[in-house]
């Protein structure tokens, strides 16, 4: 059965680091930072007495605030003061003037949603995917903003023909248009991809037996067959997608995809990445 599978495309190793994206910060004020060094670590070459002292580097604790005041869009003073605000508010009020208090938390909270960004140091960084998962998962992902996709194309390639199976059917959810449950289907039995095997056989014949144009031939194949692309990017761009992705009522395949995305964000930004996507503390 085919799995959804992430990894890092071995052809475009990612660029950038925690540093370069305070450094881009820093290009404002024409100054710059550096890492900060907490010890060394030794390797010693095989067949030779010869040791090579690899330094440990961290951020300072400076430029992680930096990183964090980036990500919030306002400096932490700044932030304590505006949940101060909300709070003195609601211990204020009284339950009569619930209506006022709603008003005015509502003016607080756009106040919040309208302080400026500043992402732009986050996206003088780059890293590229290779992602494998069905089309139906594909067409969501493709929303994204600022994300390069190039996709193989059924156009061009007839052969390999898979589809994704899920472990189990989810139930619907109530009450809305879209999403599901984790508790499956009382009906174990229910399982269309018996179909799969004659569709696979419809397709090839059309292909091969007959000289149906594979751009036509696809046609006949469901959203489950399985596709692969290169999905390429900024870190900022992708922790957008992180953000969306990530929240329990997304999808379970994307959530799958993001998932495996995330953990290579947090591996090579791990102090950005997280600002980003599960925000400041």
């Amino acid at each position: 059965m085919s799995k959804i599978e992430v990894r890092l495309n071995p052809d475009t190793p990612p660029t950038g680091s925690d540093l370069s994206v305070v450094n881009a910060a820093r290009r404002s004020f024409n100054t710059r930072s550096e890492w900060e060094v907490v010890g060394y670590e030794e390797e010693v070459l095989d067949g030779s007495r010869t040791i090579i002292n690899h330094p440990i580097r961290k951020l300072k604790e400076k430029d992680k605030r930096l990183i964090e005041y980036l990500a919030r869009g306002m400096t932490s003073d700044d932030f304590e003061n505006f949940i101060f605000l909300c709070n003195n508010d609601s211990n204020d009020w009284t339950y009569t003037d619930e209506e006022i208090f709603k008003e005015r938390l509502v003016e607080k909270l756009w106040q919040w949603r309208n302080t400026p960004t500043h992402d732009t140091p986050f996206n003088h960084t780059f890293i590229s995917f290779e992602v494998k998962a069905p089309i139906f998962v594909r067409a969501q992902l493709v929303k994204h903003e600022y994300l390069i996709m190039s996709e193989f194309s059924r156009r061009y390639i007839t052969d390999d023909i898979e589809f994704y199976e899920p472990d189990y059917w989810r139930k619907a959810a109530p009450n809305k248009k879209q999403g599901s449950l984790e508790e499956e289907i009382d009906n174990p039995a229910y399982n269309p991809y018996h179909l799969n095997g004659k569709i696979k056989h419809a397709y090839l014949t059309a292909v091969k037996d007959y000289g149906v144009a594979p751009e036509q031939a696809r046609m006949v194949l469901p959203q489950s067959t399985m596709t692969e692309w290169t999905w390429s990017g900024t870190l900022g761009a992708f922790a957008k997608m992180c953000q969306l992705r990530l929240h329990p009522e997304a999808q379970y395949e994307a959530r799958l995809v993001a998932q495996e995305v995330y953990k290579h964000l947090k591996e090579q930004w791990p102090v950005s990445a997280p600002a980003l996507v599960e925000g400041v503390k």
